[in-house]
């Protein structure tokens, strides 16, 4: 009988910068036909005991993941984690550390702001935030809230975008510490939503430093992508993954959150191999 269950392996909620908690991703997934899902908000486990206990009550397989940010070189990546243990100690003093500098970075955007000419309350974007790490979405809110600008999108290309006015990058995380520590974890690594911009080069760096796999489904990857890191992952023997990168915030996110999914007995396959870890 053919299976037509679906699996998003490429989600985030309120503990980073989504708009969901985990309970509604959880719920909104089950209600899309997701049998399985992987809660990977950024650089932080925090959410995943909420999404386990929503994943019991509606009957989703909650896959333990988180998106971290990294550097190689210049270039900064994010790379997925699944399969890990969340209790690790390494992983736990990483986010906790982590945790601390996002709120720096928030700090120095609003700095830089007020520099521009445009003041905003800093505890209000750390109390919008909640649970979850401030970032970039908060302070793009506080912006349209104020009125100094229109959209979220309108903040971000005028002031938040990579190189933008108000822009801070992030703390410097080597990627093949990364790899070793999600590995030190029992967990595998994967490259996410390469794109366009990631060349050749950086994906041979990345599988030297142990890089377990890459994801093909993403909505940022067309057709012609998607075959091609297809391709390239069969050739260099890495595990194919796939996800809507739901955050909730945009209209189109609704649209992507079941659409860009892996077959079920794909994840079946991946549970067999990693998932006893």
């Amino acid at each position: 009988m053919l299976d037509l269950r679906r699996v998003d392996l490429h989600t985030h909620t309120y503990y980073s910068d989504g708009a969901l908690s985990p309970y509604e991703l959880v719920r909104l997934a089950k209600s899309r036909g997701i049998a399985a899902l992987a809660v990977t908000d950024h650089d932080t486990v925090d959410g995943l005991p909420e999404a386990a206990d929503a994943g019991e009550k509606f009957g989703v397989e909650v896959v333990n993941g988180v998106e971290m940010s990294v550097t190689l070189g210049e270039q900064e990546l994010h790379l997925l984690g699944y399969f890990f243990d969340p209790e690790n100690e390494g992983l736990r003093r990483h986010f906790e550390y982590f945790s601390i500098e996002r709120k720096k970075r928030v700090e120095r955007m609003v700095e830089r702001l007020r520099h521009l000419g445009i003041t905003l309350d800093l505890e209000k974007i750390l109390a919008r935030a909640g649970v979850g790490a401030p970032g970039r979405p908060h302070v793009a809110a506080a912006l349209v809230e104020a009125g100094y600008v229109e959209t979220y999108q309108e903040a971000f290309d005028r002031f938040l975008r990579d190189e933008g006015a108000a822009y801070v990058s992030k703390p410097l995380f080597e990627a093949r510490v990364a790899i070793e520590m999600l590995h030190d974890a029992g967990g595998i690594c994967v490259l996410a939503h390469p794109g366009h911009w990631t060349s050749d080069e950086t994906v041979d760096r990345l599988l030297r430093s142990g890089l377990d796999g890459i994801e093909v489904i993403h909505p940022a990857h067309d057709l012609m992508l998607t075959r091609y890191y297809r391709q390239l992952a069969q050739r260099q023997g890495l595990i194919e993954t796939g996800g809507s990168d739901y955050h909730g915030l945009r209209e189109d996110d609704e649209e992507r959150l079941g659409q860009y999914s892996l077959p079920y007995p794909h994840f079946a396959r991946l549970m067999e191999m990693f998932g006893g870890r």
